[in-house]
C-alpha cells in the first residue's frame, strides 16, 4: 500500500506532465488522477483541488529553473543542453511549457504570479543586472522559451548530427549575448553554417 508521500509524488509528477501537455484550463481533477493511476479524489484529499495542486507544480518547477539559474559562466551551456538535449519528461523543459501554455488561462497566470512572489521578468532582471537588464530578461526568456516550444512543435529537432550541432552552438551563443550588459554580435564562426539548409 502506497504512502500518503508516495502518493502527494505520483500525482505532482502526473499533474506536471499533464499541465505541460495540454494547458490548466483542459486538465480536470479526474484527469490527473487517471494519469497517476489512483483515484481522482485524492486529489482533493492531499492537496486541495486542482489549484493548489498547480501551486505546487509551479514551486517544483521554480526550485528546479534556480537550480539551472546558479553561475553565469557557464549557463548558456547548461540551458543549451538541457532544452535541446535534455530529455522530453525533463522537469526543466516540462516547467517551460507550463509557462507558455498558461498564457491562454487568466486563472493561472495568476496562480504563477501569485505563487512566484514577484513577476518572472523581475527575478531575472535581478539574477542578470547591469545596464539593460529589463530587456535582457525579457530576450532571455523569449529565446528560451521559444527554443522549448519549437522542439516540443517539431519532435526535437530532425536534424542531422552536425546541423544539430550547429543549432546548439548558435543558441548558446545568442544566450551568452543576453547575459552581459554589452553585448557583441554573434561570432562570424557561427553564422556562416546556419545558411544551409537546417532539415537535411
Amino acid at each position: 500500500m502506497r504512502s500518503a508521500e508516495i502518493t502527494r509524488q505520483v500525482l505532482l509528477r502526473a499533474a506536471l506532465k499533464l499541465f505541460a501537455e495540454e494547458g490548466f484550463e483542459t486538465v480536470g481533477v479526474r484527469d490527473i488522477g487517471l494519469r497517476a493511476k489512483v483515484d481522482p479524489s485524492l486529489v482533493n484529499r492531499y492537496y486541495g483541488g486542482k489549484d493548489e495542486l498547480f501551486i505546487e507544480v509551479v514551486k517544483a518547477c521554480e526550485a528546479d529553473w534556480r537550480r539551472l539559474w546558479g553561475e553565469k559562466t557557464d549557463f548558456a551551456a547548461r540551458v543549451a543542453k538541457e532544452v535541446l538535449q535534455g530529455g522530453n519528461d525533463g522537469k526543466v523543459l516540462q516547467g517551460l511549457l507550463i509557462l507558455l501554455r498558461v498564457t491562454g488561462s487568466e486563472r493561472a497566470r495568476h496562480l504563477v504570479d501569485e505563487t512566484l512572489g514577484s513577476s518572472m521578468f523581475g527575478q531575472v532582471e535581478s539574477w542578470l543586472d547591469g545596464p539593460g537588464a529589463d530587456v535582457r530578461a525579457r530576450l532571455l526568456i523569449a529565446l528560451i522559451g521559444g527554443m522549448a516550444f519549437a522542439r516540443d512543435l517539431s519532435g526535437d529537432f530532425p536534424l542531422k548530427e552536425a546541423r544539430a550541432a550547429a543549432l546548439a552552438q548558435a543558441f548558446e551563443a545568442s544566450i551568452e549575448q543576453l547575459l552581459t550588459s554589452s553585448p557583441k554580435p554573434i561570432s562570424q564562426s557561427i553564422a556562416p553554417p546556419l545558411n544551409r539548409a537546417v532539415t537535411s
